[in-house]
């Protein structure tokens, strides 16, 4: 053979190598730096929001797990530990891994020099991530960023686009040539709707309504930081993906005879869903939705322009974060009328009803409604209220969360083979972790964590999983 024809082959070789690590379905696990990482004063990180709501305003104006925080977490900062974690996830058979990285560690004070130190971290973790036979998922922002920020009003803060904007340029120019699939933002409404209302940080005495409608400023923020993000990525030709993670939960009456529940059930919908799907992909939001919080925040105005910036900009993928249907009721005192999180007639209690054919019908519903995009479920898992993440002669016999991830499979795979689009599973979480306001009072890994010695022990799930994995091979 001549070398022209070496040439060719390889040329044709590494472009089939490429589409098919494209087109691979991606299987994986996912964690979040807060909740994993700990070393939170290490290399120059400068203090993030979450390690000021624990440290200080947890242990006063109100409780974050058994007043907890995530200054050790799982100790995943730790090279010698994560390389171990690295090794189980290779064991499970997964073939990715979704993780997200600490703008406080990156830039300490939100809009300065990067820390160098950190980046060098990362790079690491990336290298190592990569030479074990595993995709990083990146997200940039899960939650948390640098408290100084957080002090300038944050989300509230108009410039805080900008800021956001500033930390992205920075990831994609030092890793975006490594890593092939980045997730701008997780979960906005949670952030704003739920965290950010609950906590009430500025103990406003606004009623909820209002408190309640002001996180929509924050959020579309959010989303013009997305859509500026994906241009400035797509404008610097990485060749690879970037997308965002929406929380996502099909909306159903907790009465379906009652007028009232069966009323509002159609107003949530919109304010957990359709607001940010209507947005990106029809760019608008739904008018029954954005009305309601107009009359309680008139100051939100968004500009068609700004609408046309969220539409025009795209995400190449859809992260999905999906727990459980929403079991809508009617409360006159909850903001809006409405309330779903704690809504569960399940006799076993756990962080929501359990029910996988919520998943297909999802998913089928996005195929449908809003054009079949590339669709990644980014986040999906179970915390049971029944004890059964305990060690018992060396072994965690997790048979619920072993069954819900197995159904919760099925259902989705079931959809893709009616046509969804969807291009990769993350079980949340890997390990047992730092859980936000619920600190280390939950448990949703497949690998138990002993919070004391950092003992890791799989549980039965994770080998449910790694069978199903196998089986997909």
């Amino acid at each position: 053979m001549d070398k022209l024809s070496n040439i060719i082959l390889l040329t044709l070789l590494l472009a089939f190598t490429a589409n098919a690590q494209k087109n691979k379905f991606l299987w994986g696990v996912a964690s979040a730096a807060y909740q994993v990482e700990g070393a939170y004063q290490a290399d120059g990180k400068g203090e993030s929001k979450w390690d000021f709501l624990t440290n200080k305003v947890g242990v006063t104006q109100f409780l974050i797990g058994e007043k907890q925080t995530g200054n050790v977490a799982i100790n995943m900062y730790d090279r010698t530990q994560y390389l171990k974690d690295i090794q189980l996830m290779k064991e499970l058979g997964v073939n990715a891994y979704r993780f997200s990285l600490a703008w406080s560690r990156i830039i300490p004070d939100g809009t300065g020099e990067p820390n160098e130190k950190a980046l060098a971290h990362y790079d690491q973790l990336i290298d190592d991530v990569i030479a074990a036979g595993l995709e990083p998922v990146v997200t940039l922002y899960h939650f948390d960023y640098p408290v100084v920020l957080m002090q300038k009003g944050g989300w509230g803060n108009p410039e805080m686009i900008k800021w956001y904007t500033n930390y992205a340029s920075v990831i994609l120019k030092r890793y975006g040539k490594k890593v092939k699939k980045f997730i701008t933002f997780n979960e906005p409404y949670i952030e704003f709707f739920l965290v950010e209302y609950m906590l009430n940080l500025d103990q406003s005495k606004e009623s909820a309504n209002v408190r309640y409608a002001k996180g929509m400023q924050k959020a579309h923020r959010q989303l013009l930081a997305n859509a500026a993000v994906i241009k400035m990525y797509h404008d610097m030709k990485l060749g690879g993906s970037v997308g965002i993670t929406l929380n996502l939960s099909p909306c159903v009456p907790m009465d379906e005879y009652n007028t009232n529940d069966i009323k509002v059930t159609s107003l949530q919908d919109e304010l957990l869903n359709t607001i940010f799907l209507d947005a990106l992909y029809k760019g608008h939001y739904p008018s029954r939705a954005i009305d309601s919080l107009k009359k309680y925040d008139p100051s939100f105005q968004p500009t068609k322009e700004e609408m046309k910036q969220i539409a025009d900009n795209k995400p190449d993928f859809l992260g999905i974060n999906f727990y459980a249907p929403a079991f809508v009721k009617y409360d006159a005192k909850a903001p809006m009328s409405t309330t779903w999180l704690e809504n569960n007639p399940d006799s076993i209690k756990s962080n929501g009803p359990v029910r996988p054919e919520y998943l297909h019908k999802l998913l089928i519903h996005l195929k449908n409604e809003y054009g079949n995009p590339p669709m990644v479920i980014t986040e999906n898992g179970a915390s049971f209220n029944n004890n059964e993440d305990s060690i018992v002669n060396g072994q965690v016999n997790d048979v619920l969360r072993a069954d819900y991830i197995k159904r919760h499979i099925s259902s989705a795979l079931q959809a893709r083979k009616e046509g969804a689009n969807l291009q990769g599973y993350f079980v949340w979480s890997g390990w047992d972790n730092f859980e936000w306001v619920f600190g280390y009072t939950k448990r949703f890994g497949i690998i138990y964590v002993d919070y004391t010695t950092q003992r890791r022990t799989p549980k039965q799930s994770y080998y449910v999983y790694r069978e199903i994995l196998r089986d997909q091979k």
